[in-house]
């Protein structure tokens, strides 16, 4: 995601959920992961959120969910790790 237009519209499948800091995706899934498409690229909504935050994710990585809530698009709530 490029532009604020596009975080906007992201953010509009976001909710909030103040108790765990979780912000659940309520767009498309595909095993109760986010999906959303950028550019005509589906692409995992929990990717899209981290790199936004912090750049790209390194070739060979995958995002982890420390909340293991599998929806959670919070980029604090992902870490990156090996596989």
């Amino acid at each position: 995601m490029k532009n604020e237009l596009a975080v906007d519209k992201f953010m509009e499948f976001v909710i909030p959920v103040t108790e765990t800091g979780c912000w659940l995706w309520t767009g498309e899934t595909r095993n109760d992961y986010g999906r959303i498409n950028i550019d005509g690229q589906e692409i995992k909504a929990d990717i899209a959120s981290w790199e936004t935050q912090y750049g790209r994710l390194p070739v060979g990585q995958r995002l982890q969910h420390k909340c293991n809530v599998r929806c959670c698009v919070n980029p604090d709530h992902l870490t990156p790790i090996v596989g």
